[in-house]
């Protein structure tokens, strides 16, 4: 299916042209032409992807280990009509709507959810598209912008230069990471429109490429994208006074943030049950980048590529590397900057961007730091986009400034001089070997390219100021195209087609765990895209960590709390001895893995007729955890009622779904229908049909007490933050539609003037 993605793209293209063949007015035609080449570009750097079969990003990233798994379990829910929020594959459950990094709500994401099974290709093509996006918002961003406006074939550098820059290639692995970073232009154009005088509705063309950059759903890269855009809020020049302008720009960003509220909103109220919220603050550190990484600014080949290459021990970040090529060109943007408040924006958001990547090492960073906020916002290398984007807004700026002001030598002999003394800088940093070769290559290409491309704007003739461009992508492609590609599939090898048809075969409810030493040979997130539930998540630090702080606390597969996660299944690498009492194989056939059966293991509902009741969550813990904790008789309930009786009972399952679960359940005395799912806000519980309470369980799950007889029991997911976040969203549209509607009958009311006497 490769052949789709070549579709896609000569689409894009094959629409530019038409809109370049029927536009009336020439700076319109040249930009649509623009945007054909941006589209051939990206053709060409993702060629080894679209027509040569490769796979990326390197080693599986977050796109394969993360997302795809969450993805193809929304598209075949959606398959059946359901849109799910509740995701019942990965740890004890999890709303992933509320989980940013998902991309629910994403639009970009939409495509995917039609898609079942989610081919690997449509997994390429969204890994592949924040590029291309964000190319495009930065072509119409420089060429039609009132603050910083240069000709389309300027404005094309640009383009390239930050589509490409380092912090898209890094991120190839998490495209929501390159959502917020593409949107970011779009946001600064439509912003800049809100702040013309009109009607309110001139707010819509502001706040909703701010809202989509909110949608994109990773925290960080959307929080460092805000700033940018506050900051353009608050230096971007233009008409009217400068608090009318303001006013409108924040009217039209706060607009922006509450069209966002369905996916704000719950991430806010998950955000303090995540593992990332009890990180110490003295661990809040790392991912930041050093002063010796701003030689990456001339070639990221000085530390590395990618993570195989990367020699530092600090562990690779994004650097803002953007092309030597356009990197000579911002410094001859940079002597001759654009005047008044549009330089000092350029300036702001260079110092932002810089300031806050370079973390502690930064004085800005430090005097932001005494900002709640900033306790939690680590990893803050990722700002550096906002830098990238700078040097690329003077790259066009700079070439422009040739055609209007000539030759400037000083960009020369400024560029000749950086990259002469990032020499010895390199032979004393890089070690011996291939990486000092790697570094040396890479310094050699970036003078070639950029003092080539600054010497060429000497030159007369009119065609010249293409050749910076051709020398930019060919840079790009030699540095980038691959950077990032292996032959070999992220799913290769994770197949099991007899383990899976065995592990089918039982009709129970079930989870299936995977032993540490087989996650090489199937991942759990391998498992979860084949359809079973698994205790294990992906990784990610965003995690619910009552769940997952349970299951790494728990000594040993025999230990009484292991028996309440649901496990019946456990997968060990081939010939691994038995894991301990009533854990034996039963399936051998598999040349690489071996399936072993728990026999301890509890259903994921059962009943309990005896309870100890806690007031809170952290004196349920060593309790569960506790040798003689016995699950299947008692249930530690906090808050719960208080049982201390004998009974016999039973439980049918009657339906399951991600955010719907139906039981009919049976009883002689009051009982506790205790399940191995996780308690969080907005399960909401009817026995028959009456609306009972869900009490926290056993540190993590939920119950529900059951009198004595038959009853139909409903658990429904049905979360009230997204009700208030789409409530807050309509409201704001439904504000700005009236004061729209409003302004109109003034307008008409003005016009019809007074009735004359008759």
């Amino acid at each position: 299916m490769r052949w789709a993605l070549l579709l896609f793209e000569l689409y894009v293209v094959v629409l530019s042209l038409i809109w370049a063949r029927w536009a009336r007015r020439p700076g319109v035609r040249s930009r649509a032409r623009m945007s054909a080449l941006v589209a051939v570009v990206h053709l060409m750097f993702f060629w080894p992807v679209i027509g040569a079969g490769a796979y990326l990003p390197r080693g599986g990233g977050d796109l394969w280990g993360q997302l795809y798994p969450v993805w193809a379990f929304v598209a075949a829910e959606v398959r059946h009509g359901r849109f799910p929020l509740w995701n019942p594959r990965l740890l004890g459950g999890d709303p992933i709507f509320a989980e940013g990094q998902f991309g629910l709500f994403n639009p970009l994401n939409g495509p995917l959810w039609a898609l079942d099974p989610l081919p690997m290709e449509a997994v390429l093509w969204r890994a592949m598209i924040p590029s291309l996006w964000a190319g495009l918002g930065m072509l119409h961003l420089l060429s039609r912008s009132r603050w910083l406006r240069v000709s389309p074939p300027a404005a094309l550098v640009g383009s390239l230069a930050y589509m490409f820059s380092s912090p898209f290639i890094v991120h190839l692995g998490h495209p929501q990471i390159g959502d917020a970073m593409a949107w970011f232009p779009w946001a600064l154009r439509g912003l800049e429109q809100s702040m013309r005088p009109g009607s309110p509705l001139r707010l819509l063309r502001g706040s909703i490429p701010v809202a989509l950059l909110i949608l994109s759903g990773h925290g960080q890269a959307v929080s460092y994208a805000l700033m940018g855009a506050g900051l353009g809020i608050l230096m971007m020049p233009g008409s009217g006074t400068l608090l009318r302008r303001w006013l409108r720009g924040i009217a039209a960003m706060t607009l922006g943030i509450a069209l966002a509220a369905p996916m704000l909103v719950p991430a806010i109220e998950r955000l303090p049950m995540t593992e990332r919220a009890v990180v110490p603050p003295e661990q809040r550190r790392g991912y930041e980048m050093a002063w010796e990484d701003l030689l990456d600014l001339l070639s990221p080949l000085v530390h590395g590529r990618n993570a195989a290459e990367w020699w530092s021990p600090r562990g690779r970040v994004e650097t803002g590397f953007v092309g030597a090529t356009a990197l000579g060109l911002a410094v001859l943007g940079a002597l001759r900057p654009p005047s008044g408040r549009a330089g000092g924006l350029l300036v702001a958001l260079a110092a932002l961007g810089l300031g806050l990547a370079l973390g502690r090492a930064s004085p800005l960073y430090r005097a932001l730091a005494i900002l709640p906020v900033f306790d939690l916002a680590w990893k803050t290398a990722r700002a550096i986009f906002l830098f990238s984007f700078t040097l690329a807004a003077l790259a066009a700026w700079g070439i422009e400034q040739r055609r209007w002001a000539g030759w400037d030598r000083r960009g020369v002999v400024l560029t000749a001089a950086g990259i002469t003394g990032s020499i010895p800088i390199a032979f004393a940093l890089v070690p011996a070997g291939p990486p000092r070769e790697r570094a040396l290559f890479g310094l050699a290409l970036a003078a070639v390219v950029a003092l080539g491309s600054l010497i060429s704007l000497r030159a007369p003739h009119r065609e010249a100021r293409w050749i910076p461009m051709a020398l930019l992508v060919g840079e790009h492609l030699i540095v980038g195209a691959t950077a990032e590609i292996e032959g070999r599939s992220p799913l290769q090898g994770f197949d099991h087609p007899q383990a899976l048809a065995f592990l089918r075969s039982d009709p129970a409810w079930f989870r299936v765990d995977v032993d540490p030493s087989a996650w090489s040979l199937w991942p759990p997130n391998a498992l979860q895209v084949a359809g079973f539930d698994t205790p294990l998540g992906s990784g990610n630090p965003m995690n619910l960590r009552a769940f997952t702080s349970l299951y790494w606390m728990i000594p040993n597969r025999t230990a009484p709390a292991y028996r309440m996660l649901g496990v019946k299944y456990i997968v060990v690498p081939k010939g691994h001895p038995p894991g301990g009492e009533g854990i034996w194989p039963v399936f051998v056939k598999d040349p690489r893995v071996d399936v072993h059966l728990h026999t301890g293991a509890l259903p994921r509902a059962w009943l309990v007729y005896r309870t100890e009741v806690v007031g809170a969550q952290a004196e349920a813990l060593p309790r569960v955890l506790a040798p003689d904790f016995a699950p299947e008789r008692v249930a530690v309930v906090e808050g719960g009622p208080l049982l201390d009786g004998e009974g016999r009972g039973r439980i049918e399952l009657l339906r399951i779904e991600p955010d719907r679960l139906e039981l009919h359940v049976e009883t002689d005395t009051p009982a506790l229908l205790v399940m191995s799912e996780v308690f969080y806000p907005g399960w909401q519980a009817r026995l028959n049909d009456r609306p009972v309470p869900i009490y926290r369980t056993n540190f993590a799950f939920r119950s529900v007490e059951i009198p004595p007889g038959s009853h139909i029991l409903t658990m429904t997911f049905r979360p009230a933050s997204l009700a208030m976040g789409l409530a807050l969203a309509v409201i704001a549209l439904g504000g700005v539609l009236g004061a729209a509607g409003w302004a109109k009958i003034r307008r008409a009311l003005r016009g019809r003037g007074p009735s004359p006497l008759r």
